[in-house]
């Protein structure tokens, strides 16, 4: 069902799902939304089967047309979201009515914001999953991101009002990495730099990888390797020595050393970084970043990220919006 116009694209606004697994070996991409975490709350918090489609937003938001009614609610990145002229804040299930302009602004903290809609955005599943690939052009809305007069379709799906919110939370600048397949190729002094200085994510980064901005890492025994299959959270260093940290939209194979590797349960923190933010790196072994991992899959299952939503005129605005005609106001 038609649900949405775009009015507002935004800078860098894709439909997204958990992404695209079991096709690596061919050539394609993962994809999926950078922060799993804020995909899964909204999910969760809209009552939406946990893989639903969401639109992912990078710094700014979207303005969007309602073509029929149905509920909303954002995660990850806080931003103001304006429906008409009423502001509300992030992490609330917000109904939404035909006529109306839903606005989500800048990232007031965070980079990426996730829209999410009961029952998910609708687009043709392409091996698997919804989630958009820019570079090949496969998946999500024509494979690109979206454009002003883009009519957004969802799945569609009764909201059953749960009278929760997402919490806001604040996170750290640390980062817990694995040491990689070649970190014995890089010498004392190298590792040294690694995790007692701060790196900068530079503008130079996207969905397919940060790039690092700080001390050099010089590989003793060379930075080419032969190529090799990359994973989420490799930290490749090129013969510059500036780190690259891989992620989503990330080649499938590369040839340059590996350093480390970013600890799952750290993705969304560190995806959250705008460029010019600094990390810090701490090194932490693989048993205690399964197990981090394992914790962190949990909070989300328990609700841990959930409070109790107190006031609930967001999602009552039908009936708030008759009383007010009927008298008038």
């Amino acid at each position: 069902m038609m649900t949405f116009k775009v009015v507002d694209p935004g800078l860098f606004s894709t439909v997204q799902d958990a992404g695209r697994t079991g096709y690596q070996a061919y050539g394609f991409s993962p994809s999926g939304a950078m922060d799993y975490r804020a995909h899964k709350l909204v999910n969760k918090l809209l009552g939406n089967d946990e893989n639903a489609a969401v639109l992912e937003m990078t710094l700014h938001g979207v303005t969007l047309e309602v073509l029929k009614e149905t509920v909303i609610a954002t995660a990850g990145a806080e931003a103001e979201i304006m429906v008409d002229d009423v502001s509300y804040g992030s992490g609330l299930p917000i109904r939404v009515m035909r006529g109306e302009r839903l606005k989500i602004g800048k990232c007031q903290r965070g980079a990426r914001i996730y829209l999410g809609v009961a029952g998910g955005f609708d687009v043709p599943e392409v091996l698997g999953s919804r989630s958009t690939h820019t570079r090949s052009g496969i998946g999500g809305f024509k494979g690109r991101t979206l454009k002003a007069g883009d009519v957004l379709r969802t799945v569609g799906g009764e909201f059953q009002n749960t009278m929760k919110k997402i919490k806001s939370f604040e996170e750290d600048d640390i980062i817990r990495i694995i040491p990689g397949q070649q970190y014995e190729r890089f010498s004392d002094d190298a590792r040294e730099k690694l995790f007692n200085s701060g790196y900068e994510i530079t503008k130079d980064s996207d969905r397919m990888g940060f790039r690092l901005s700080g001390p050099e890492l010089t590989a003793e025994d060379g930075h080419d390797v032969l190529s090799e299959p990359t994973q989420l959270g490799s930290i490749q260093v090129p013969k510059n020595g500036q780190p690259i940290i891989l992620l989503n939209d990330r080649q499938t194979a590369g040839g340059y050393a590996r350093i480390a590797t970013v600890a799952l349960a750290d993705i969304p923190k560190l995806v959250q970084k705008p460029p010019g933010e600094k990390i810090i790196f701490k090194e932490i072994d693989v048993d205690e970043a399964a197990e981090e991992y394992k914790k962190e899959l949990e909070r989300i299952r328990s609700g841990e990220y959930f409070e109790p939503l107190t006031d609930f005129t967001s999602v009552r605005r039908r009936t708030a919006l008759k009383i007010t005609k009927l008298m008038g106001v």
